[in-house]
């Protein structure tokens, strides 16, 4: 089966992302017909005076799923009087209100219902009432407070009564289309009519959750420590044929880079004004994968001589049967290799290259090397809750392949050989998403490193067996999109590169004095926030009753404060502010520039389709 390493992004010589309304629309509109479903620059953009009800994509018409419909309970009255609510709205405001309304007064026509369909939102004053408005005993068993009991950052639709049921699905399609921010939709049932509106809420978004898988299994539970006396949790520790076991000391690990670079102003819902300063971060750590474990993480992905004769030492190929060439690092497989010599060369054309097959692919993440690896990561990230990224979750409509044709997986084994060609990308942007994927409507669209939401990053660690020379090539290269400049990170045995996902890159190919291919695996990974801390805009709704609150009020992702400060590269240290076509607020000088039939976003002014993507 094919193979999808990564989402593919298009991305420009951006500096600052807040850009004048009639050149990000224009890029929006282009955007939306890329199969990756992508956005211009590497971040996502922000316009603060745009309206949110044209941001998005217009969509096809698609087929309901009934795991987005999850059972809530109730058939109810509004509280405030005695017309009946059909729609309630959870962390929505007053002016999405009142295009709801608007939308639904059409839909009532269109459909032919006997009455209007009606919206109110929940609130404190509704919270602990059913939807027949009877009081519950939540309302005095719970402790008074201005936080929602239920995740704010959650937007949920329930729906109550035949009448707001026709309008499914075309209601949740119409809101997408109107920009509504995603939401996951539910329903009322019987079954728990005497539950409070806010219990109702909560039982969508954990059946939301399980189902998607957005948190885990307990196939994916993870201790972090050093002590093996649990059976159902993976510990840091890993057999060492020589002394007896390996013990992770978090105090021994040695920091090779830790960078930030393409920084940018971009969209926030949790800053004043709406924007915040980001850059992505990329960290390299040595001694976190010992070498026993290196050896059998190996051996998962190859065998050894024992198993099937495979010797890492001189087989210049990766063990057929076990590895196949149908693995791409881009969506569109039709796109131009980066890496080759000239874009119209029919060689510079994004191939194939070694991966792993699903079989063996599927061992290899569940296996007990793998899931030690996760655990020592977990171990150097106390405030996080370190997960495999569910890949499913993040399709449109959570149909496995849908995004561009490919699958996306949580882990990629990766065999690069002389002469192949990669292409640069990123592995993950939960801001490019499609606004129906089971993801998005559980933790909506956000770019990454986004305070209170998941973060997005990927785990390369190299598994070759001796010492990489400089010769041998192989690197992973790493691109400030804003400045077209760059790093590398050389393979060593055992090193770990943590980088998070929204990170532009490619592999390299080995020299031809390698004589054996570059072996890597790569986990992708979420890390959930184990709290919430408090926002610019407020203080009062991220209070947590935890005890150890105060020593995760300020999350730094994948750097460490005990590591020192990211060294800052290319934009992130301001050297890309004169190049930005962006600066200029007159959209005529971005014309005169390059001529009225030029967009340098999708070409090179020269002819050379998608220029940046090949910086």
């Amino acid at each position: 089966m094919t193979t999808i390493q990564t989402t593919t992004r298009f991305y420009c010589n951006h500096r600052s992302r807040v850009c004048s309304e009639k050149s990000l629309r224009r890029r929006r509109t282009r955007g939306r017909s890329r199969a990756a479903a992508a956005t211009c620059s590497s971040k996502r953009q922000h316009n603060p005076s745009e309206s949110n009800f044209n941001q998005h994509r217009r969509r096809k018409k698609k087929p309901s799923s009934s795991a987005m419909m999850m059972m809530a309970g109730g058939n109810a009255n509004n509280n405030n009087n005695d017309v009946k609510s059909d729609v309630f709205l959870v962390n929505f405001d007053e002016e999405e209100l009142m295009h709801l309304q608007d939308l639904l007064k059409e839909m009532k026509e269109e459909y032919g219902l006997e009455r209007e369909v009606n919206a109110v939102i929940v609130d404190e004053s509704n919270w602990f009432l059913t939807v027949d408005g009877a009081e519950t005993n939540e309302a005095t068993s719970t402790t008074t407070t201005v936080k929602p009991p239920y995740p704010e950052s959650c937007r949920c639709v329930l729906l109550n009564g035949d009448n707001a049921k026709r309008l499914m699905p075309e209601l949740k399609e119409a809101m997408i289309d109107m920009g509504f921010q995603p939401s996951i939709f539910g329903t009322f049932t019987e079954k728990n009519n005497d539950k409070s509106i806010a219990n109702c809420a909560r039982q969508v978004i954990s059946a939301h959750e399980r189902y998607w898988k957005l948190r885990g299994t307990e196939d994916d539970l993870i201790d972090g420590s050093d002590d093996d006396s649990t059976d159902d949790l993976i510990s840091t520790s890993w057999p060492d044929r020589e002394d007896g076991i390996s013990i992770f000391n978090p105090g021994s690990v040695s920091i090779a880079m830790s960078l930030a670079l393409d920084r940018a102003d971009v969209g926030s819902s949790m800053s004043v004004g709406g924007i915040r300063s980001d850059a992505s971060k990329i960290v390299v750590l040595d001694n976190v994968v010992c070498d026993p474990l290196r050896r059998d993480l190996l051996k998962e992905m190859c065998g050894n001589q024992e198993t099937n004769g495979f010797d890492a030492w001189i087989d210049s190929e990766p063990p057929e049967g076990l590895w196949s060439r149908d693995t791409y690092d881009t969506l569109d497989t039709g796109s131009p290799s980066t890496s080759g010599s000239s874009l119209e060369s029919a060689e510079a054309k994004n191939t194939s290259s070694w991966g792993l097959t699903e079989d063996q692919l599927a061992k290899v993440a569940r296996s007990s090397a793998v899931k030690t690896l996760r655990a020592r990561i977990q171990r150097l990230y106390p405030e996080y809750e370190v997960l495999p990224m569910s890949a499913d979750s993040l399709e449109p409509e959570g149909i496995p392949g849908s995004w561009g044709g490919l699958r996306i997986k949580t882990a990629v084994g990766n065999a690069a050989v002389n002469g192949e060609d990669f292409s640069w990308h990123l592995d993950m942007d939960p801001s490019s998403v499609d606004p129906t994927s089971p993801w998005a409507e559980r933790f909506g669209l956000y770019v990454n490193r986004e305070r209170n939401k998941p973060l997005f990053v990927s785990a390369l660690v190299y598994l070759n067996l001796n010492v990489w020379p400089a010769s041998y090539d192989a690197e992973t290269m790493f691109l400030d999109p804003g400045t077209g400049t760059g790093v590398f990170v050389r393979p060593q045995p055992g090193r770990l590169v943590l980088m998070d996902q929204d990170v532009v890159h490619r592999v390299s190919a080995p020299s031809k004095a390698a004589g054996v291919p570059r072996y890597s695996l790569v986990l992708k990974l979420v890390f959930h926030p184990k709290v919430t801390i408090p926002t610019n805009n407020n203080t009062d709704a991220a209070k947590n009753d935890d005890d150890d609150v105060n020593d995760f009020n300020d999350l730094d992702g994948i750097t460490r404060k005990e590591w020192g400060e990211p060294v800052l590269f290319g934009s992130a240290a301001g050297f890309d502010l004169d190049a930005d076509d962006c600066s200029s607020s007159d959209e005529d000088d971005y014309e005169d520039e390059f001529g009225d039939d030029c967009d340098p976003y999708e070409e090179d002014c020269e002819g050379n389709e998608n220029f940046y993507k090949s910086v």
